[in-house]
């Protein structure tokens, strides 16, 4: 019943964009300004699917634990799949289906039948081969953008992106252009 002091922070994150709902008088104005300090833009993950393998292994020892089921792998035709379908559910919609999928499967791999009917049945799929994909193109782009802009300082390019220097350090040598 005694008023104590306290230092809070409050992290929000929304998939609309606020500007526009503050002008069509969806979202408080006075409320925007208030959150509106720091801004990290996480782009979707069918704008970085080069997350998708490592989220993937990482949904994958949550719901073996989970379920106990002994799910080590997931096949190159499965994993073509996850990496080719575009994700409007973005991660969650990922966890999703990697949980569906070990309660699917009898053995320890994911194969495509394993996989939500969403996702196995859209396009042909070969076996998985890692190719550069539009997105690539478009990461490789982003990269070269930030470093032009931030004059080929490395610290400054990272912090445009968004992202730690040892992560985009690690990124421009995944994307071939850490001799750049």
């Amino acid at each position: 019943s005694t008023p104590r002091k306290v230092d809070v922070r409050v992290i929000t994150a929304t998939n609309r964009n606020l500007v526009k709902e503050v002008e069509l008088g969806n979202f408080r104005a006075d409320l925007f300004f208030r959150i509106r300090v720091a801004r990290i833009t996480l782009p979707a993950l069918r704008e970085r699917r080069e997350d998708i393998p490592l989220l993937a292994g990482v949904f994958m020892s949550k719901h073996r634990a989970a379920t106990g089921k002994q799910v080590e792998v997931i096949s190159s035709k499965a994993m073509n799949k996850l990496l080719e379908y575009a994700w409007p559910g973005n991660v969650r919609e990922l966890e999703n289906a990697i949980e569906y999928a070990i309660i699917r499967t009898r053995g320890t791999t994911i194969n495509l039948q394993d996989l939500p009917p969403e996702i196995a049945e859209t396009g042909p799929t070969d076996d998985y081969i890692k190719v550069e994909t539009p997105t690539a193109r478009n990461e490789k782009d982003r990269f070269l953008d930030a470093m032009s802009q931030a004059g080929g300082n490395r610290k400054k390019a990272a912090q445009l992106l968004g992202m730690s220097r040892a992560t985009f350090y690690r990124r421009l040598t995944e994307l071939g252009l850490n001799h750049k």
